[in-house]
């Protein structure tokens, strides 16, 4: 694509100009926020507890060879290492992690938690900064290009990364090796891609998962198998290991996965959760609707799988003409609706909006730049984290009864990402129609 050219014919040079030190004041902005919002707070927790915590313990009893799922096991390593104590019957006591997961944290485990904190948070930066880099390279951005600093300063306003940064949370981690996994496979690396994505999977399957998907619709086998492969393996390593030093977990690993799903009230999409529109699946707004959770589940499933159906229908009828970056960006916001998400998951917008990015400075008329502009400014919705200021104000009391109990805030207001979301979602999918259903002009993005 001839961007800068296309530019270079279309705007004056003192326009070019103009512009250019407008995107590096918004670009300074964004990065202003972005430290103040995400490495700050992380930093200034006045507690020693963060999304870290639970997989730090995890991981550190499993290298002392220890049951990473018995409750007495967390207890007494925590208040060692964090020097706080939690009681048996927390439910953050009862662990059970993705096994492959302590494999992947155990470099970071294997340092006491003062070190480990600040080297993740370290980790986490290099995971942002890699996630940008490779989206930046399978977009064909180039580094003079205006739209590049747009791109930069977008994600660095995503407030979903500020909120995963805060809390320490592994989503940026598993987005970055996505990430670098997508420019690997565009290089036809296709072993060293599929093990990032078993690393992302082995983290968080709820997100890897559906990106490899993506390449089992493209026929990319040794990529997928190696994802497969990789992802088991990990978990594989992480049960032999416990075996070798005798260690019985598996009783208490599958308990704490039953109280997950039935006794977790921190996780929880009912109102029995008084913070629970900080989730954005689907399950949120349609138990506000029905007021019964399994119709919420289900609901959630049945939609999910249909939009899942019609993406691997498109994808695959497309024969290759849909722009990679589409069809994953479609998958990604696809993967957010049916199962258990959290706001900082929504990170995951970045893959989506390089896609925009990548196509909102052409010169391409019509329809495909009118779905660019719609993608865009509903992604612009996660600029800033409405629904948590909106829940913090009620949970101060700043919110009327009257208003937090009647069905438009509940089913339209504070589900608010959630809706804009599956709209986003249903946007992609048309775009993705529209190419795989004729012949376009544009076929790379």
């Amino acid at each position: 694509m001839e961007t800068t050219t296309s530019q270079r014919q279309d705007y004056k040079p003192s326009t070019i100009r103009n512009l250019r030190i407008l995107l590096w004041i918004l670009l300074l902005l964004a990065g202003t926020e972005f430290v103040a919002r995400g490495p700050l707070r992380f930093l200034r927790n006045p507690t020693n507890w963060n999304d870290l915590s639970q997989n730090y313990t995890a991981s550190r009893l499993w290298l002392k060879g220890q049951n990473p799922s018995a409750p007495k096991n967390f207890v007494a390593l925590w208040k060692h290492e964090g020097r706080s104590r939690l009681e048996l019957n927390d439910i953050r006591t009862h662990l059970a992690p993705p096994l492959g997961g302590l494999v992947v944290l155990a470099p970071v485990a294997a340092f006491p938690w003062k070190i480990a904190r600040i080297l993740w948070l370290v980790i986490l930066l290099i995971s942002f900064v890699a996630t940008v880099w490779a989206l930046a390279l399978v977009g064909g951005f180039r580094w003079d290009e205006l739209r590049t600093l747009a791109f930069i300063a977008a994600c660095l306003a995503l407030a979903p990364f500020h909120t995963g940064l805060a809390a320490g949370n592994t989503t940026i981690l598993v987005i970055g090796a996505c990430a670098v996994a997508i420019w690997a496979a565009r290089n036809r690396h296709d072993v060293a891609a599929g093990v990032l994505f078993g690393v992302a999977c082995s983290l968080k399957p709820q997100i890897g998962a559906f990106l490899v998907l993506y390449y089992l619709v493209r026929r990319r086998w040794q990529l997928f198998a190696t994802a497969v492969a990789s992802t088991l393996g990990l978990a594989f390593f992480a049960a032999l290991y416990l075996w070798f030093w005798g260690t019985s977990w598996l009783q208490d690993y599958l308990h704490n996965a039953r109280g997950f799903v039935t006794a977790n009230h921190i996780d929880d999409f009912s109102s029995a959760n008084p913070i629970r529109f900080t989730l954005i699946n689907l399950q949120v707004p349609f138990f506000a609707i029905t007021g019964q959770s399994p119709s919420a589940n289900l609901l959630a499933f049945a939609v999910g799988g249909l939009l899942v159906c019609t993406w691997i229908y498109w994808v695959a009828r497309g024969n290759g003409h849909v722009p990679e970056l589409l069809s994953l960006g479609a998958i990604s916001i696809i993967a957010l609706l049916p199962v258990y998400h959290r706001f900082y998951d929504a990170a995951l917008l970045v893959v989506p909006l390089c896609w925009g990015m990548t196509w909102c400075m052409t010169q391409s008329p019509g329809r495909l730049r009118t779905t660019v502009k719609i993608a865009l400014l509903l992604m612009a919705a996660f600029l800033v984290p409405g629904t948590a200021f909106l829940q913090q104000l009620a949970l101060h009391g700043q919110i009327s009864d009257a208003v937090k109990d009647s069905w438009w805030w509940n089913c339209v207001v504070m589900p608010q990402e959630t809706w804009t979301l599956l709209l986003l979602c249903l946007v992609l999918l048309y775009e993705i129609k529209l190419v795989a259903s004729g012949p376009r002009e544009e076929e790379n993005a």
